[in-house]
């Protein structure tokens, strides 16, 4: 039987809170619970809007078992766990152009390129002393020793997290260090790195709200048994490596535009320490 987590704390509200609590309580669920938190974590979107009902037959189980999943992770039912995966997909819907109009002054003029620019820096300012207080030196140099022994380096980031991979691709080649970037324009990304194993390597980025093609691609690479290092914000990230082998980075925002400061020097910082260690 597997007991009510105890403690249930406003931080129930967060959906990072959520995913932690469900890794600490997995390997003890039943296996219609288990089966259920695989189509949750697969498909948050689905629990969102759905009701009872739809996310019981989707899964596969009975609408009782979802009432249940949901008082196991300390909710009083369905609704409470629901409104979780509710206030994430409302943030995340936020519009690219809703972000440039919120730049616009209360009087509705433009707000002068300076101030714009201010904005980004502080964020990437905060972005970086984050990244220096937290990184753990012990951590970083794991990530650089397994990064240095292997063949070779796949590199995994999608989205927004896609400029940065095809950085340190760029940094790669000119160190002449041998790697590929999952994440083909063919939409190939599994043939990518069809050869991969434990004797390489593979460096992952991903950042709320996780990609769920960078979980599966990363789920497909840990089946490989290659040894992953995930750059990511959260202890209840999605991409944590069995390894528990992970590089905490939060990239702070200006008025919901996102830097990629910090992730831009740490993969600097692997890349050019790689190198150095190979020789």
């Amino acid at each position: 039987m597997t007991e009510i987590l105890e403690d249930p704390s406003p931080t129930q509200s967060d959906f990072d809170a959520f995913h932690h609590r469900l890794r600490l309580c997995y390997a003890e669920l039943p296996k219609r619970l288990v089966q259920l938190a695989d189509f949750v974590s697969n498909a948050p979107d689905e629990v969102a809007l759905g009701t009872v009902s739809s996310l019981a037959s989707q899964a596969g189980v009975q609408p009782s078992t979802v009432v249940r999943f949901a008082r196991t992770l300390g909710f009083t039912g369905f609704s409470d766990m629901q409104a979780v995966f509710r206030d994430r997909l409302r943030v995340r819907n936020v519009a690219y152009r809703d972000r440039v109009n919120a730049l616009h002054r209360v009087d509705g003029e433009a707000v002068e390129a300076s101030v714009i620019f201010n904005g980004f820096y502080e964020a990437a300012q905060e972005s970086l002393r984050a990244l220096q207080t937290q990184l753990l030196p012990d951590r970083l140099e794991a990530a650089v020793t397994t990064l240095a022994q292997a063949e070779c380096l796949y590199l995994l980031g999608l989205r927004r997290s896609m400029p940065v991979i095809r950085y340190l691709s760029y940094l790669l080649a000119k160190l002449d260090i041998r790697h590929q970037i999952i994440g083909l324009e063919t939409g190939m990304e599994e043939e990518s790195f069809a050869h991969a194993g434990p004797k390489d390597a593979a460096l992952l980025l991903s950042y709320k709200a996780y990609a769920p093609r960078t979980v599966e691609l990363f789920e497909a690479l840990e089946a490989k048994d290659v040894p992953v290092i995930s750059m990511t914000d959260s202890a209840a990230s999605p991409v944590i490596p069995q390894s528990g082998l992970w590089l905490e980075v939060h990239e702070a925002d200006f008025q919901g535009f996102r830097s990629n400061a910090a992730s831009m020097v740490l993969v600097s910082t692997l890349a050019a320490a790689v190198a150095e260690r190979r020789g």
